[in-house]
């Protein structure tokens, strides 16, 4: 196994921990999408682009010419795993919701969160 699916299913654990005992809804969002992130990092690098062998997620910022990583990484789920581009993009705004501007996060938001992972985790290692 990986250490970046590894790593992801350790914060899939914890989200679902914490969805389970209904508590910190806005933390199973957050937990959720960090999940996501290594499984799709995980799922798509390395991987070349223009000409270019990308190794990590640095390098694929590099390569697009983009400041962040978060903005680098949804370039690539929109461009290599299009069929779950929308819930990867759901559980970046709800997870940067969740930590910038309101903590208070539904039970039903905490629920989809987690169906999104699941969908996410499926399109990786399926």
């Amino acid at each position: 196994m990986s250490n970046k699916k590894e790593h992801g299913e350790r914060n899939q654990k914890l989200s679902n921990k914490l969805l389970d005992q209904n508590v910190y809804y806005d933390w199973v969002v957050t937990t959720a999408f960090y999940s996501a992130i290594h499984f799709v990092e995980d799922k798509i690098l390395p991987v070349n682009i223009l000409g270019q062998n990308c190794k990590n997620i640095f390098d694929v910022r590099k390569v697009y010419k983009m400041n962040g990583r978060h903005e680098a990484r949804e370039r690539l789920v929109c461009t290599f795993l299009t069929q779950i581009a929308a819930q990867y993009k759901w559980l970046d705004d709800n997870s940067r919701n969740s930590r910038y501007t309101t903590y208070k996060i539904t039970k039903t938001q905490a629920e989809k969160a987690k169906q999104y992972l699941n969908e996410i985790y499926k399109a990786c290692y399926k």
